[in-house]
């Protein structure tokens, strides 16, 4: 028996914390389209297409970047949603180790072997010297940032996940406004060339670390500094999941380096180039949409997969592939729209023009099955299935978009390169619906169809009971529903009376007294689910931080009546956790199910 209620409090904590990601990503993403334009307006065509060629070498540092922030995010995640603060704790730390480690890398390479990483986009020092000279120039005022650029990309999803969404897109805005102001000031004021525009990009980034640093001045945030020595295991999960992402991403820039190359041999022209670049920075923009779903939702998926939580997974999910496609369909139709006012912004060569406008739309069409795939990608990520991750990392990021763009440009040149954005999408979303036909012996239906877990997850689905309160009719109902539920399942009459008690003085507690972080008001969900000789109950809401376990142990003296139930049940608890992530409260409590003399010594401690 299952009940399950409409709730707002996945939307409450899915929506504002992907509109974060998504709003952090697409600010830093229009830092670098506001180097190009200026570049392109004020330094010249030649001198932008060579920037936007070092778009690979960019993705080669976030790559190292995302593998240790993800890999460790997902771990912190399920530690949260396993209630293990410490544990999560020494994962953030390490997690921040990692990046250090990182940048010192990079920053290397980039002072002592930086032909190296500019020939890896496509450009030879040998075969186009001018975009080679303007690519080591763009790099030296570049290279500054990169420990910045590494530390932002690891810190800011543990940021969003310890519910401080304001600080993360305050730097977000100053990253784009002093990113804006150096580059003017470079191209009109200073004159510092391209050299010049790399070096205002870095002084941005600095600048937004900077910021995010605050949300660890102070108290109030869940996650903070623990030096703890984690396990093979741990270390081994991390890498793991870091590796998925690794992956995807080294795929990634694998197929940007062929497409460059493909798109170098066919063109002819540095409007074409141009034109390429301009669709380049334009599809990092719209990526956003769907790396900001999917960073959330890995998190997400994390803490509600490390608590088998089945019925609240499949919210989670259901409501990301929803945002996906609103977000997606809603900014595809303005994109397709804007196409030739967005291009005037870049240039007003009409050869460059008329490529360009036909490149934005190709990728505006192909924008909804792009954000789905990615979000998609990033829930298989949060539930370990490596296998099928895997394989689309390796066909949606290389196999298909290369082999596309191969056989379209080579036959239809530069237009047929732009094309390829949108077609490959779309040969994807097909290949992923004939696997999920495939594994699931039919044609996926349900929710659950797409979802690929295993048998046994989140136990039968007879065996849990979910449910939503608002108000104070809710409370009465669903402990009623509770009740007849528990009695069913063969628990005792006094465990049935305990598990409602509890769960209608929580509700009424919440419902009078809770705070609401938004104006949908006050909702509560609850999961029940029977396991074998065990009982765990989870409750979340969105209210402001209470941790009950303290609360009821400060004032237990106060009125020993008072919330008799919660006592009772907090007494006879194996385990209790409490949990505050994604600005929910989450209280999760294993109790044994075993009547008699521990009941009685429990209860009548309690009363006494």
């Amino acid at each position: 028996m299952t009940r399950n209620k409409e709730s707002n409090i996945i939307a409450s904590m899915f929506l504002p914390a992907a509109v974060v990601m998504i709003f952090t990503q697409l600010v830093g993403v229009v830092a670098n389209i506001i180097d190009g334009v200026v570049t392109s307006r004020f330094i010249g065509e030649d001198a932008y297409s060579a920037v936007s060629l070092l778009g690979p070498m960019v993705q080669i540092i976030l790559l190292f970047a995302t593998f240790v922030s993800v890999g460790c995010q997902i771990v912190c995640s399920e530690k949260i949603g396993a209630g293990r603060r410490d544990e999560a704790n020494a994962v953030f730390t390490f997690a921040i180790g990692a990046g250090v480690i990182v940048s010192v890398c990079f920053v290397l390479l980039s002072l002592f072997v930086p032909g190296i990483l500019i020939s890896l986009c496509g450009v030879s020092a040998s075969d186009r010297p001018e975009l080679f000279a303007y690519c080591l120039e763009y790099l030296r005022g570049y290279l500054i940032g990169i420990p910045a650029v590494v530390m932002i990309q690891v810190v800011s999803p543990f940021l969003v996940m310890d519910n401080d969404k304001r600080l993360v897109s305050l730097s977000a805005i100053v990253l784009c406004a002093v990113d804006i102001v150096g580059d003017l000031l470079n191209a009109i004021v200073i004159r510092g060339g391209i050299f010049g525009m790399g070096l205002a990009t870095s002084i941005a980034m600095w600048l937004q670390l900077l910021i995010l640093t605050l949300h660890f001045v102070g108290k109030g945030h869940y996650l903070g500094f623990r030096i703890l020595a984690l396990s093979g295991k741990e270390l081994l999960s991390i890498a793991k999941n870091g590796a998925l992402t690794f992956l995807r991403e080294l795929a990634t820039i694998v197929r940007d380096i062929f497409t460059n190359r493909i798109n170098l041999l066919v063109t002819v022209t540095v409007a074409a180039i141009a034109a390429k670049g301009i669709q380049n920075d334009l599809n990092m923009l719209m990526f956003c949409i769907g790396i900001g779903i999917g960073k959330t939702l890995v998190s997400m998926t994390g803490i509600y997969y490390g608590a088998n939580d089945k019925a609240g997974l499949q919210r989670v999910f259901a409501y990301a592939m929803k945002v996906s496609v609103v977000m997606a369909g809603i900014v595809g139709i303005v994109l397709f729209v804007a196409a030739p006012y967005i291009t005037m912004i870049y240039t007003s060569d009409p050869e460059v023009t008329k490529v360009a406008v036909f490149g934005i739309r190709c990728m505006a069409i192909g924008l909804i099955p792009d954000t789905v795939s990615v979000a998609y990608q990033d829930y298989l990520q949060g539930i370990q299935n490596r296998l099928m991750l895997n394989f689309l990392c390796f066909t949606e990021r290389f196999f298909i978009p290369v082999v596309v763009a191969w056989i379209l440009g080579m036959r239809f040149g530069a237009w047929g390169i732009m094309a390829s954005i949108a077609v490959s999408k779309f040969v994807l979303i097909i290949l992923i619906f004939v696997l999920l036909t495939i594994v699931n012996r039919g044609i996926p239906r349900r929710v659950a169809d797409y979802m690929l877990l295993r048998a046994d997850f989140g136990g039968r689905e007879e065996d849990n009971m979910v449910g939503s309160l608002r108000t104070l009719e809710d409370v009465t109902r669903e402990s009623e529903s509770l009740m007849e539920f528990c009695l069913a399942h063969g628990l005792s009459r006094r465990n049935a009376n305990l598990l409602s008690l509890f769960i209608e003085e929580m509700g009424v507690n919440i419902v009078r007294h809770g705070k609401p972080r938004n104006r949908g008001g006050i909702c509560m969900d609850y999961r029940l689910q029977i396991s074998g000789d065990r009982v765990v109950i989870s409750l979340r809401d969105f209210c402001e931080a209470f941790d009950p376990q303290k609360y009821y142990e400060v004032h237990k003296a106060e009125n020993p009546t008072a919330d008799i139930g919660i006592r009772m049940i907090m007494r006879l608890a194996e385990d209790i956790r409490y949990i505050y992530a994604f600005n929910s409260n989450c209280v999760m409590l294993c109790l044994p199910l075993a009547d008699g003399a521990k009941h009685e010594a429990s209860e009548q401690g309690v009363l006494e």
